[in-house]
């Protein structure tokens, strides 16, 4: 029997369960940044994507490629941050002095989410502009969707911590992610709704 879906899943992450088949997100740690009656909106923060920070750059404004490059960002994939609207960049970012917080929303624990080129200019022209990453597409489900995946037991929710995004290396997402639900990876299982070590 599906276990009850938490209320409120964002802001927070789902950890998806290794029985999630779907390639967009097997093996995925979802950043959920909205989460209402009429859907859900998040993004994946541990697919890189095939292209760098230089490649999305390059097609704005070669001046903005150049600092990036002088801040030794330029080689830093860009993420995949979902199937939904492949081609929309968004800005995941630490608010501070150098990233402007004006049109982005302030996620909690010290994270901010925008997707204007003014603070994309903002973040790579700073000095100093804190992390960053930059996520093409998002993860959107339809009302009630996501409330019914978790209580079938492909995702396990997991209240947000802002360092899971950026001081744990991409490849360590998920399985940290893992760990700090209490469970070990190499004997992660799903059944009968819910998770299990």
């Amino acid at each position: 029997m599906p276990q009850d879906a938490p209320a409120g899943l964002a802001p927070g992450f789902l950890v998806a369960a290794p029985a999630l088949a779907d390639p967009n997100f097997n093996g995925s740690l979802v950043l959920m940044a909205e989460h209402h009656a009429q859907g859900a909106l998040g993004f994946v923060v541990n697919r890189p994507g095939p292209i760098t920070v230089a490649d999305v750059l390059g097609g704005l404004d070669a001046g903005l490629r150049e600092r990036a490059e002088g801040a030794g960002r330029a080689d830093d994939l860009v993420l995949v941050g979902g199937p939904v609207q492949p081609e929309r960049l968004w800005i995941l970012f630490r608010p501070g002095p150098a990233a402007p917080e004006e049109g982005a929303v302030a996620l909690g624990a010290g994270l901010a989410l925008g997707g204007s080129r003014e603070l994309l200019e903002a973040l790579v022209r700073a000095r100093d502009p804190g992390p960053y990453l930059l996520l093409l597409g998002y993860a959107g489900w339809a009302p009630l969707q996501v409330e019914r995946e978790v209580g079938e037991g492909a995702w396990v929710p997991l209240p947000l911590q802002g360092d899971l995004v950026f001081d744990v290396p991409m490849e360590k997402r998920w399985e940290t992610a893992v760990r700090r639900l209490g469970l070990d990876p190499a004997g992660f299982l799903v059944g009968g709704g819910g998770a299990e070590a």
